[in-house]
């Protein structure tokens, strides 16, 4: 996915110096057309969160988890990416883009466009709090899970052969 990068308006803040819902109310109140870029070091690598506006109003979302080769978008991208605003480990960037730029964008890919409008009334619905489980839920199927001795000789009770 190619998404153009300028000289970013906010570079490299760290997500524990953020309050996420204002952040997302001035976005929309200054009818900011561009994009937030957020990297955070979850249970299972890093997270990569991109939520794209024009003119205040989000109208796409990435989600990306490159070690377990996992990109989501749309709807299902911005909840995940939403989530992930709730960690205190992460940084954010904010690029501005043109009115075209963002155009091009979502004409050249359709799957990431979902539309959304931060305001004082919505912002309230949204709870900023990382879950690790969100997480586990979408790789359930990549992850491998590995099971202890104890865990094997419990499966079949034995566990009283073990010495302590």
């Amino acid at each position: 996915m190619n998404i153009p990068i300028n000289v970013p308006l906010v570079e490299n803040v760290f997500l524990d110096q953020l309050i996420p819902d204002k952040l997302f109310v001035d976005l929309s109140e200054k009818k900011f057309s561009g994009y937030t870029y957020l990297v955070v070091n979850g249970k299972f690598g890093f997270e990569e969160s991109i939520i794209i506006f024009t003119k205040g109003k989000v109208v796409g979302s990435i989600f990306i988890i490159d070690a377990y080769n996992l990109e989501l978008f749309g709807a299902n991208a911005f909840a995940h990416g939403i989530n992930s605003y709730g960690h205190t480990d992460g940084l954010l960037n904010i690029y501005n883009l043109t009115d075209d730029q963002i155009k091009l964008i979502l004409i050249f890919n359709d799957q990431i466009k979902f539309n959304y409008l931060f305001d004082k009334k919505t912002i309230s619905k949204i709870l900023f709090k990382y879950d690790d489980k969100r997480v586990e839920g979408l790789l359930k199927d990549k992850i491998e899970i590995k099971e202890s001795k104890l865990d094997i000789f419990n499966k079949f009770n034995l566990s009283g052969l073990l010495v302590d």
